[in-house]
């Protein structure tokens, strides 16, 4: 046990598992491109990549920190070991496009992964940060697109609801997990607050800041529900407002970071992308699918590597003064944001829709696996080795 972190913290296996994940979701492209498949799904891609990939960090991110906001245990390394098994199967399931398999499992999963949380917040000997109401929201918001999506796959509900299925877990779940989290992290990360240390054991009165989360998050579920339950397609305005005002407040990404560091610009950057993302979806709905990875590659991809090298070095007991010029992390930001670019121009590119597809999964790829070899050489060494980057 170090300083920081524990043995059994969940990062150390849910953060290599996504890394796979993501890497398997993505490679659907080149290989359909070269050659190596006669077909492709994009349906099955985007629930690797949410399922799976964004999934596992997510599982990963949370079961290490919850424990740490709220003064309680994480889970039992078994425990943990179960739970990455079914997203790997969900994930599986999905790249082969056994939809019922897939939706179902991964219902299994999400109700695991609530038990694991509800339970911890339950048996909290201090509330976790303000900005959290959003995260329960989320998670809310992907219990939702669970039983939605299992319900189509099933044919127990018709596919009318699959558009709101799909776009709660992306911009539900996920993007309102960003915006909890990051509102937390996001300011500290950038070097305008400190971690607080998280030993007081008493439960403080809860601070009247967590009524704006609430409201907002609600606000961004009800949107989702009006636009892709309803038809009103000018929530996604309301939704881009909503978004932009937590991202504004709490990050103010007006000011540069105040520690000039590869991971402070990489959530910066991340938390534009977000902002940007949001307000051309509703501007310009016609390319939804399209302009939504701004949103997937720009703002989510960078905060997972921005995140995940923050929680392997701290949680690690490695010198944070890695995170100044990591170049594991310069080109994973690099060759994400050239295969964004890549991605952006396929609907515009004619005869070479898919080389623009599959040199944005090259990019991508390449990027993920390069950061990654680093992340899991960190989890799993000593930092006493002094591993070079």
């Amino acid at each position: 046990m170090n300083e920081h972190g524990k043995p059994i913290d969940p990062y150390r296996i849910f953060f290599p598992l996504g890394i796979v994940l993501g890497a398997m979701g993505v490679s659907i492209w080149p290989l359909y491109y070269y050659g190596f498949t006669e077909g492709y799904s994009g349906r099955a891609h985007a629930f690797v990549q949410t399922d799976g990939f964004l999934y596992a960090f997510i599982a990963g991110f949370l079961l290490t920190a919850i424990p740490r906001f709220t003064g309680t245990e994480p889970p039992s390394r078994q425990v943990q070991y179960i739970l990455a098994a079914i997203i790997a199967i969900c994930a599986i399931t999905f790249e082969f496009q056994f939809f019922i398999a897939g939706q179902t499992i991964f219902l299994v999963a999400h109700f695991m992964f609530l038990t694991l949380v509800i339970r911890r917040f339950r048996q909290r000997r201090q509330n976790p940060p303000e900005t959290f109401p959003m995260v329960g929201l989320g998670l809310l918001c992907g219990t939702l697109a669970a039983l939605i999506n299992a319900g189509m796959a099933w044919n127990i509900i018709g596919p009318f609801w699959d558009p709101l299925g799909k776009r709660l877990l992306t911009e539900g779940m996920v993007l309102l997990l960003v915006l909890g989290i990051g509102g937390f992290l996001g300011p500290r990360l950038q070097g305008f607050a400190q971690l607080p240390q998280f030993i007081n054991i008493q439960r403080p009165t809860e601070p009247t800041q967590t009524l704006f989360y609430k409201i907002t998050g609600l606000i961004i579920l009800v949107s989702l529900i009006a636009e892709y339950g309803f038809g009103l397609s000018a929530m996604a305005f309301v939704r881009a407002a909503v978004t932009s005002i937590v991202i504004l407040s709490t990050l103010q990404p007006w000011r540069l970071p105040a520690v000039r560091t590869t991971l402070a610009w990489c959530v910066w950057c991340a938390h534009w992308f977000v902002i940007l993302a949001v307000w051309i979806v509703a501007i310009v709905p016609r390319y939804r699918i399209d302009f939504l990875h701004i949103l997937f590659i720009g703002g989510f991809t960078l905060l997972i590597l921005a995140v995940g090298t923050r929680v392997t070095l701290s949680h690690g007991g490695y010198a944070l003064a890695q995170e100044r010029r990591s170049w594991p992390l310069r080109i994973g930001i690099s060759t994400g944001l050239v295969a964004l670019l890549a991605r952006l121009g396929a609907p515009f590119a004619g005869f070479t829709y898919f080389a623009h597809l599959a040199w944005a999964a090259n990019l991508w790829i390449g990027g993920i696996l390069f950061w990654g070899s680093y992340l899991v050489r960190r989890i799993g060494s000593r930092p006493d080795l002094q591993l070079p980057d």
